[in-house]
């Protein structure tokens, strides 16, 4: 009776451990150091810090969800939702001062630096958190893509002046700024797309007979973490922007457009990958 019992669990403990979950893990804190190496040394005041944290933010959220996949199969399979929520913050936690640790090196000078360590170190526990969800496998799905998505931010951001140049700028205000116009777009679709199709092959590759919604919500994912860090790192730097507008106005009003620009790549993010990952799934099923 008790090794019957014993093998019918064991498909449900295996479920909540996903396959090359520690590799999802160990690129998205590749992806989060050169995050923080990016940003070290080129944060020389508050202005700065404001525009610079939701870009740390994003995949503080995808590590931390993609190390708490693994506290959660490894400590709290068998547990119930309470238990996996814990150890998914556990196991979030400690990516959240990693990352916060990365961000003081980077600022910790200026205004409000105590809130913004904290809100990069909450980001971390709240990515852990997420790792809770059901089924897992869509979550480390998600984290993936979201390696893949954020990756290819880095590298726009890396080229970005010669890709603002491709996309037509002359040198010119107007020029330039429908250039940069086109490129976050592009950047975006590009990014959603190759998303999308992580968390798809993926889900496939992991083996498990999972419901066609876990892949539109896998692709959808990155796109979700992205304007969860736009969310918080809204509320998180609100005491930093203040610091900001008391110095510049300009500064200030810069800090504020940024918002919409991250809001409308987290939504092409997640209806992007969403509807490819949809489609891509679409395409396996059998018609009868």
């Amino acid at each position: 009776m008790g090794s019957k019992r014993a093998e019918l669990a064991e498909p449900a403990i295996a479920a909540w451990r996903p396959a090359r979950a520690v590799f999802v893990a160990a690129f998205a804190l590749v992806l989060l150091f050169l995050t923080l190496f990016s940003a070290y040394g080129h944060v020389p005041g508050a202005a700065v810090a404001a525009l610079v944290l939701p870009a740390v933010l994003t995949p503080t959220l995808i590590a931390g969800a993609a190390v708490g996949v693994l506290a959660v199969g490894r400590f709290a399979a068998e547990a119930s939702t309470r238990g996996r929520l814990t150890y998914g913050a556990l196991g979030g936690l400690p990516v959240g001062l990693l990352a916060m640790g990365g961000m003081l090196l980077a600022y910790h000078s200026g205004p409000s630096v105590a809130y913004v360590a904290v809100t990069v170190a909450v980001a971390g526990v709240l990515g852990g958190l997420t790792a809770a969800g059901s089924p897992v496998s869509a979550i480390a799905a998600g984290a993936a893509a979201g390696v893949l998505a954020s990756a290819i931010g880095l590298l726009v951001a890396y080229f970005q002046n010669d890709l603002v140049d491709f996309f037509g700028n002359q040198e010119t205000v107007g020029s330039m700024a429908d250039a940069s116009y086109r490129l976050q777009l592009t950047a975006s679709i590009v990014s959603g797309i190759a998303g999308g199709a992580m968390a798809f092959g993926y889900l496939r590759r992991t083996g498990l007979a999972l419901p066609w919604p876990s892949y539109p919500l896998a692709g959808a994912i990155p796109g979700l973490f992205t304007l969860g860090a736009a969310l918080v790192g809204w509320l998180g730097g609100l005491p930093l922007s203040n610091a900001v507008a008391k110095e510049s106005e300009f500064d200030a009003a810069i800090i504020a457009n940024r918002l919409p620009e991250q809001v409308n790549h987290g939504l092409i993010l997640l209806f992007a990958g969403a509807f490819v990952a949809m489609i891509l799934v679409g395409r396996t099923i059998k018609r009868s």
